[in-house]
């Protein structure tokens, strides 16, 4: 489950995140300069978000269904698919890559603070709040009109508040009506609370002691994890969902952005290329020896040296597809229909696990199953319509939206 509000990040004045272009044969730097900003588009960007919620939608709507009665060796397969979850940091990556990038591009500029905020009110919170208005409406709705019929209660408008304020990482534990609608969230408000720290830093901090800061994070967040596991909070979901625990993700991508505008570093990966490609190969091997883990609840290995890994992983498979533009990685990231999924993608995390489940309650009054071909009749119903309202939703609300918010200036009044 992840944050992918980093979805329209790379449409700052016209879609690429400055800087994140690919090295040149001769190391020369492609950062632009503010006047430059968004002048080409990173079609890869697209790609590697829309192969993140790819990931996240095989988790939800694969791996976590019924499918035992298909027999053993077919249910362990598709199990495999569970481990879509990672998507979720991939996005981390992602976000902090384009975020910092951005950021980074624009520390000097005289409207530093209130251009990005304003660009994130209007890329994150419409959506977002539309999503939390159809749950309260829904819920107020069988509260005044049919009192006990659906399992809901005044109590689940408690959650409206919470959500509304991007407390609901802190707040984990929820009503059933409210954990389907709103369980995915909990990375949007990792995300928000990353918006609210790494601007200052960004701002003010050299780049050599944000370097720092950003190291000791990658350090201390799995200490952290371990911590919350073991002693601060056992048998929650703590370890998992609080942004100190999973900033190291995050920081992984803003390090990756400073590096994108360091001349010695795009050379480095320039004259080193087989050696990335191999450091990627020996990350993915790591990544499958993990699997019995990252397959499982939530436990002490996958939520300390498991996220670490998939921090690393994610991060050097965003260097070789964007250093390595001719490779086949970067070829596959190009994918014009991976690139579509990956431009809807913010939508579609928000609404995607609620609509499927939904409709399999509906259908089954029971959860999601995929093992006849009526289950996967309505599976395939809800991503179509998951899809659907994603696609209108970009076309007629988030984009001219997006447009708008864009009229706020880093460098004019």
């Amino acid at each position: 489950m992840t944050a992918v509000s980093a979805s329209a990040d790379v449409r700052e004045a016209g879609g690429a995140p400055s800087g994140s272009g690919q090295a040149s044969p001769g190391g020369a730097s492609p950062t632009p300069t503010r006047g430059e900003r968004g002048a080409g588009r990173i079609a890869e960007l697209d790609g590697l978000r829309g192969m993140a919620i790819l990931l996240v939608i095989l988790g939800h709507y694969v791996g976590n269904a019924q499918h035992a009665p298909l027999g053993r060796v077919p249910h362990r397969l598709l199990q495999l698919f569970q481990v879509g979850w990672t998507g979720v940091d991939l996005f981390f990556v992602l976000s902090g890559f384009l975020i910092g990038g951005i950021l980074l591009d624009a520390r000097e500029a005289p409207h530093y603070f209130r251009a990005f905020y304003m660009r994130r009110v209007f890329r994150i919170l419409p959506v977002y709040y539309a999503w939390t208005l159809v749950y309260g409406a829904l819920v107020g709705g069988a509260v005044l009109f049919f009192p006990g019929r659906f399992g809901v209660g005044a109590a689940d408008l408690v959650r409206v508040p919470v959500q509304l304020l991007f407390l609901q990482n802190f707040a984990i534990e929820m009503r059933p009506f409210a954990w389907m609608w709103f369980v995915v969230t909990w990375s949007l408000a990792v995300e928000e609370q990353f918006y609210l720290l790494a601007p200052p830093l960004i701002r003010f901090l050299s780049k050599r002691r944000l370097a720092i800061i950003l190291g000791a994070t990658i350090v201390v967040a799995p200490l952290l994890r371990w911590g919350f596991f073991c002693y601060w909070a056992p048998g929650s979901q703590a370890a998992a969902y609080l942004m100190p625990c999973r900033a190291d993700s995050l920081a992984w991508g803003v390090l990756l952005a400073l590096g994108w505008r360091n001349k010695a570093f795009l050379e480095y990966l320039e004259e080193h290329r087989t050696m990335v490609q191999r450091i990627l190969i020996a990350l993915a091997l790591v990544f499958g020896g993990m699997l019995w883990w990252f397959l499982r609840p939530i436990n002490l290995v996958s939520v300390t040296i498991g996220y670490t890994v998939l921090g690393m992983f994610y991060s050097c498979l965003v260097v070789v597809v964007l250093s390595q533009k001719e490779g086949w990685l970067a070829g596959v990231m190009r994918w014009k229909w991976l690139g579509a999924l990956g431009t809807i993608s913010y939508c579609v995390y928000v609404i995607h696990l609620a609509i499927n489940l939904l409709a399999h309650q509906v259908v089954f009054q029971g959860g999601p199953r995929i093992y006849n071909l009526e289950g996967v009749a309505v599976t395939l119903g809800a991503l179509g319509l998951s899809l659907g309202v994603a696609s209108l939703s970009w076309k007629y609300f988030e984009k001219p939206l997006v447009r708008r918010g864009h009229g706020y200036s880093y460098d004019e009044g």
